[in-house]
This record gives C-alpha cells, sequence and structure tokens, in this order.
C-alpha cells in the first residue's frame, strides 16, 4: 500500500532528499586529497587529548581505514604511563584486545557464508530440534512460560527478533558477598540457575549450562514482536554453524572469515600475553578494518548478499537507531554538507574493562575502529570518540568525492549533429546538478513540469531541480545514474512536514522511475567511461536515442564548494 493515489506519480519531492544510499561515488584516493589529509593531521593531535580520557590506567588503539586503498588512512594509539606489565608493553593498530560482542558479527557472516546450506527464515528447530525439549524445564508449557521455538528463525536470532532471554549465566545470583535479601530477593537453591558467566570469578558458560538451565528463563517476547539486544541468540547461531558445517564454530570461523582476509591478529581464544580470560573474540583495530574492508569490498559475501546484510531489520522507539543482523544502525543527518539522511552501521562490544566500537559508513566506504582497555575505559568515551572523528572525516570524504567526480564526470556534454547539451556541476548538495538539458534545442526541463502537469501531478507553481545520483552499477564500461526531480519549492516543504508522518515531504524514492518512453526511463543517464583515463568521456541519454560528448569538465558551480574541487583538470 502506497502513500498516495496513483494518480500523483509525480509526487512532489524536497531538496536534500536523494534516495537513500550514495549520491556520489565514493572517493578512491582519500589519501591523496588535500582536504582529507588536513583532517588526518588534526586527528593525530588527538592521541595527546586521549591522556585527559584514559589518563594513567586505560590504553587506547584506533584504526581509519577506506575500503579503496590497502593501508589504513590512520592509526591512532595511547599507552597510558602505568601498563599492566603482564600483557603488552606496546599498544599499536596490531595490538589486542578483547572486543566483546563485535564478536556477533563474525557469527552472522559465518552464518551468511553457509550459503544455501541454510535458510534465513528457517525455523532454528530445523537445525537444533533439541531446542524443544527446553520446555520440559517448565512446570507448565504455554506462550507464557515457554519459548515458541518453532517460530524463531535464524533470521530472528541474528536481528535480535527472537524474544529469548539475553544469557544464560552472569545471574546475579552468582555474584560473591551478595545478600539478595539485601534487595528484596529472596534465597534460592543452587538448581536455581547456572553458575557460569563472563566475570573473572566464574567459568565460560558451556553447551552443558545452556541445555540444563535455559528452559527455566521464560520468553521476553513472541519472535518478531520487538527487538530486544542480547547475547544468548547468536550463542546458538554458533551452535548451528557447527551442526551444518561439520567443524567447530572456531575452526570454520578461522577458515572461512579470518584466513581469507590475512586476520592474524584476531583470535578465538586468548592469545599468548593478554591478561584477561576466555570469552570472546580478541582482535586488533587494524584487524578490524580489515574485515570491514572485506565486508565493504564483497572479499567474502557476493555484493547483492553484503547489500541485503546492510540494512535494518527493525526500528527501535529511537528516530535514529534501528537494529540489523546483528547491527545498531546510527541515522545521521548532520555528518554531510548536503545534510541528507546516512546510515552509519555500528556494533559495540565490552568484556570487563575491554570495549571496542566497529563502525562502517557504506556510503563512503570508510571502516572505523576503536578499541581500549583499562579502569576509564567506557562506552561513552567510544561514542565519545567516534563523534570527534567521524563528522569531519565524513565531510572531508565528501568533499573528496565531489573533487573526483568533478574529473570523472562533471562538464557539458553536446550532440555532434543535433542542438543537444547537458552540463552537470558540482555544488554543495547531493550529487551532480543537471545545470542545463536540452535536447534537439528543447528544454528538457521546462518540457518535464509540462509532461507532469499532464499525467496528474499535484497543480502548484512550476518548479524543478534536477539532480543525478549513481545507481551502483557497471559494465562494459558504462556506469548507470538515474536523475532525481525536486518539484516542491523549498517554501512548501514546512507545511508537508507538519503532518503526522515524520520528514513527510521526502518522498525520493517513490519517484524513481516516474516516466518510460520505449521501455527506458527518462530518468536514465549512462556515463561511458574511458577506462584508460578513468573518466567520462560521454553520456548516454536512452530515452532519448541519444549519446553527447563530453566538452569539458566545467567549473565546480558555487563558491562554497572547497577551492580544490575546481582545480581538477579533465
Amino acid at each position: 500500500m502506497h502513500l498516495f493515489s496513483s494518480g500523483a506519480i509525480l509526487f512532489a519531492l524536497v531538496l536534500n532528499c536523494p534516495p537513500l544510499g550514495a549520491v556520489l561515488p565514493a572517493p578512491r584516493q582519500p589519501s591523496s586529497n588535500p582536504v582529507v589529509q588536513a583532517v588526518l593531521s588534526e586527528l593525530k593531535g588527538f592521541e595527546a587529548a586521549a591522556a585527559g580520557l584514559f589518563q594513567n590506567a586505560s590504553a587506547m588503539s584506533i584504526s581509519i581505514a577506506s575500503v579503496y586503498e590497502d593501508s589504513p588512512l590512520l592509526n591512532l594509539a595511547y599507552r597510558p604511563p602505568v601498563l599492566n606489565t603482564s600483557g603488552t608493553s606496546v599498544v599499536d593498530g596490531d595490538t589486542v584486545f578483547r572486543v566483546g560482542s563485535v564478536s556477533k558479527v563474525f557469527t552472522v557472516m559465518g552464518l551468511l557464508l553457509l550459503g544455501d546450506k541454510v535458510n534465513m527464515a528457517d525455523s532454528v528447530l530445523k537445525y537444533l530440534p533439541e531446542l524443544e525439549d527446553l520446555k520440559e524445564q517448565q512446570d507448565q508449557h504455554n506462550a507464557v512460560t515457554t519459548v515458541n521455538w518453532e517460530g524463531v528463525t535464524l533470521d530472528a536470532l541474528a536481528s535480535q527478533l527472537s524474544g529469548v532471554g539475553g544469557n544464560v549465566g552472569s545471574d546475579l545470583a552468582t555474584v560473591p558477598l551478595l545478600d539478595p535479601q539485601d534487595f528484596g530477593l529472596p534465597l534460592i537453591d543452587e538448581d536455581d540457575f547456572a553458575m557460569c558467566g563472563t566475570s573473572p570469578f566464574l567459568s565460560p558458560c558451556t553447551w552443558d549450562d545452556f541445555s540444563n538451565n535455559y528452559g527455566k528463563r521464560v520468553p521476553m517476547y513472541g519472535p518478531y514482536t520487538t527487538p530486544i539486544y542480547g547475547n544468548m541468540a547468536y550463542s546458538i547461531l554458533a551452535r548451528v554453524i557447527e551442526r551444518v558445517s561439520g567443524q567447530s564454530y572456531e575452526s570454520y570461523i578461522q577458515q572461512s572469515i579470518l584466513e581469507p582476509l590475512n586476520m592474524t591478529r584476531t583470535y578465538l581464544a586468548k592469545p599468548e600475553d593478554d591478561t584477561v580470560g576466555a570469552g570472546g573474540y580478541y582482535s586488533s583495530s587494524n584487524d578490524l578494518a580489515k574485515f570491514g574492508r572485506g565486508i565493504l569490498s564483497y572479499q567474502l559475501l557476493s555484493e547483492a548478499a553484503t547489500k541485503a546484510w546492510l540494512k535494518p531489520r527493525s526500528h527501535t522507539a529511537s528516530l535514529g537507531i534501528s537494529v540489523g543482523s546483528p547491527w545498531e544502525i546510527g541515522r545521521a543527518n548532520n555528518l554531510t554538507v548536503d545534510g541528507r539522511v546516512i546510515d552509519v552501521y555500528t556494533k559495540n562490544g565490552g568484556v570487563g574493562d575491554y570495549l571496542s566500537l566497529f563502525i562502517l559508513v557504506p556510503d563512503y566506504g570508510l571502516v572505523l575502529s576503536i578499541e581500549s582497555a583499562g579502569e576509564l575505559s567506557r562506552g561513552a568515551i567510544q561514542f565519545g570518540i567516534s563523534d570527534i572523528i567521524l563528522p569531519p572525516l565524513v565531510r572531508a570524504l565528501e568533499a573528496a568525492g565531489k573533487a573526483e567526480a568533478q574529473t570523472v564526470y562533471a562538464g557539458t556534454y553536446t550532440g555532434a549533429s543535433t542542438n543537444s547539451t547537458v552540463t552537470l556541476e558540482i555544488d554543495n548538495e547531493a550529487g551532480l546538478h543537471v545545470a542545463s538539458w536540452i535536447i534537439d534545442g528543447r528544454d528538457i526541463k521546462e518540457a518535464y513540469i509540462r509532461l507532469s502537469s499532464a499525467l496528474g501531478a499535484p497543480a502548484g507553481p512550476p518548479y524543478l531541480v534536477v539532480r543525478l545520483v549513481p545507481a551502483q552499477l557497471e559494465g562494459g564500461g558504462q556506469v548507470a545514474w538515474r536523475a532525481v526531480f525536486v518539484t516542491t519549492p523549498p517554501e512548501a516543504v514546512p507545511q508537508i512536514n507538519q503532518l503526522f508522518i515524520i520528514h513527510m515531504a521526502c518522498q525520493s524514492w517513490f519517484n524513481m522511475d516516474p516516466i518510460t518512453y520505449g521501455m527506458r526511463s527518462l530518468n536514465e543517464f549512462i556515463f561511458q567511461v574511458d577506462e584508460d583515463a578513468g573518466k567520462a568521456g560521454s553520456l548516454i541519454l536512452p530515452a532519448f536515442r541519444q549519446t553527447l560528448k563530453r566538452k569539458s569538465c566545467g567549473r565546480a558551480a558555487r563558491p562554497s564548494v572547497p577551492r580544490q574541487l575546481t582545480q581538477e583538470i579533465c
């Protein structure tokens, strides 16, 4: 069901509302861009500032990487003056930290790498039928007391939507010297809880601990009711991986992920000289950067499978946070100059005094990993650090992408024997601005307004801005882009946005294929790129059956665009 009648196929759009995703190709050589270089230089000063955050008792390692370059863009590290000598004496990008729940990303990728051996829509009982026996640990069997395992799918487990309890161990009853009666809790028998968990004084929970105790837990919700954070679902998925692959979980992850990505500083068990016991993965910030680059460059999963994975599975009560598998997805509209919405895929983890934050920004091919350890290692500090790094870095990558697009795509394209001209400009807004669009002497933007009216678009003042965004489809030297037709004047946006749906005026997704002619969309633009020169030489307009040759690369359209954008020569 759509929000509008089919007659309004050309529903008005709004500025800063391109389709979700990249609006220009991510920069292929970010480290060579002067704006990026300047930001990275400024970020190096954060190492000195880290002393104020972590003081004498905590260490930090940060790696910043682009999917398009082999070496990290920047490594930052802080070694406290007082360091536990039982561990490493060096803190850098290769120092190994515990990463806690970042491990969940490896588990889900491992599951996806099983391919057609599993179906994410299957009930987990297909792979672990013994889960049904857990209900025998309850005196009553109903929806309140026992988990509906038949309705719990692999997808639900991977995306925090299973409704099952978060853990089998780390029960309050296991805490030494704690008198539950001081908190209004009764004394209970040792059979009522599992004596295991992640605390240093407990043994890690085993599958036997799960089998003997987890049925005593009741469901938090039914499957797919609401996302609730927990750990147990991923232990169950690890068991599925073992059952389907015929290997131990550790061996499977090592062979399917760590070795192909050359992650030599990542371990599923405690490496030598680490100071904390078993539980969760151990990795370096550089290795997590390798992992992120492997994800975004489709080294293990196909492009389609990766893009399906990098999508939300549920919203939360926060307008800025969605949930993926197992991503914690932050939505921001203040990271770029153009002010559009960007999805930032994160996974944070914590075990004891170890904390980690793994971040992917697919629109810019950016990977950020932050690891810390020590008494002052706190989640708030991790996100505070990311807030220091991401805004200036994303804007620098935005500027670098504009600079490269100026060279590769922007400029004037003309027909040799027709009175046809298309001029594309870089400015401060999303994508390429179509400054002029003349075919056979006719102004297509003016014609589009008339055509829209004839096809039943809402009446209003003639307003049209046309912008191009990449379709992320390439082949045979051709690169596909799509036009976005902005037909709502800015002064009308506030009134539209007063409707109960938040940002109601942003409807670009609804209008991406509005008019076709001879089976080709009017908004279809295809660049023919010279692979040797790395620049577009012509522009194909399939609906108009014309190919225009590139005459010049033009100049940046607005003086507020960083000066270096105008320095490239095509």
